[in-house]
């Protein structure tokens, strides 16, 4: 700890003679190591007033991020096996060439993410974090349940680009909220642990859709469709709105001081 804060002091005595942004420290500015023994724990994350929005974001964050890395591979296995909803037949496991129709309908669909970042970002400021998770969630589920039935393949690839598009547009959202709901104190260990979570769901996403795929394509829709279920729920379940709140830091969230200090 004393090495910690001579270091820090060091830094600040560093800072001092060239300023920040053209503006001198004051000197008597003083650097105090906190010794909150559970600052850095992550039960703080779980106590009352963040466990709910801990324990969604984390359901969200998994669900969601599996269903991205799930569409990414999933999407070329189905347009060159000419995957035709839950209830085709198991395709062959075999490697084919790619034409290029399969290639400009894949890029189709990928551009559902760049699409995305300005639907999702739009929806946060306008409508609200709240909100936009249950449209994109809800959206996303609905979508989903149009695999089971067989279609031609341009209407797969429209399928496909609304599911990419909601669960893209949906992590957007994701990634306003995490730094909106914690307080400084313990805010990167909170978006450590969502962040963590989606990790979980991008490893599952990716390794089970091709092996489910060769086994059942059912399974396959049923694994969309029961993850964005579970999506919907949480996001529906979620009721913390973070849009006009004015974020400040409140010390005796972190150390029990009767102060605050802005962020």
């Amino acid at each position: 700890k004393q090495l910690y804060q001579r270091r820090v002091r060091e830094a600040v005595v560093s800072t001092q003679s060239t300023g920040i942004n053209g503006v001198a420290l004051p000197v008597f500015l003083d650097v105090v190591v906190h010794e909150t023994p559970d600052l850095g724990s992550i039960s703080a994350l779980f106590r009352k007033e963040h466990r709910k929005e801990t324990v969604l974001l984390s359901i969200m964050m998994f669900t969601n991020l599996l269903v991205v890395f799930a569409v990414i591979m999933f999407v070329p296995l189905a347009l060159y096996s000419g995957f035709c909803g839950g209830r085709g037949e198991v395709p062959p496991h075999e490697c084919v060439e790619a034409e290029t129709e399969s290639l400009v309908l894949l890029s189709i669909i990928t551009f559902a993410s760049v699409v995305a970042v300005f639907i999702g970002l739009a929806s946060a400021v306008k409508l609200g974090r709240s909100i936009s998770f249950k449209i994109f969630a809800t959206s996303g589920f609905i979508a989903s349940l149009f695999l089971f039935k067989c279609f031609s393949t341009m209407t797969t690839v429209v399928i496909f680009f609304i599911i990419k598009l909601c669960v893209t547009s949906f992590n957007i959202v994701s990634i306003i909220v995490l730094p909106e709901i914690y307080p400084t104190c313990y805010r990167n260990m909170g978006v450590g642990l969502v962040n963590g979570m989606g990790k979980v769901g991008i490893m599952v996403g990716s390794g089970v859709v091709y092996a489910l795929y060769y086994y059942s394509p059912l399974a396959v829709v049923f694994l969309f469709s029961g993850t964005l279920l579970v999506s919907t729920l949480a996001s529906w379940g979620w009721g913390k709105e973070t849009k006009s709140v004015d974020i400040t830091d409140v010390r005796t969230e972190c150390q029990g001081e009767d102060s605050s200090v802005d962020r």
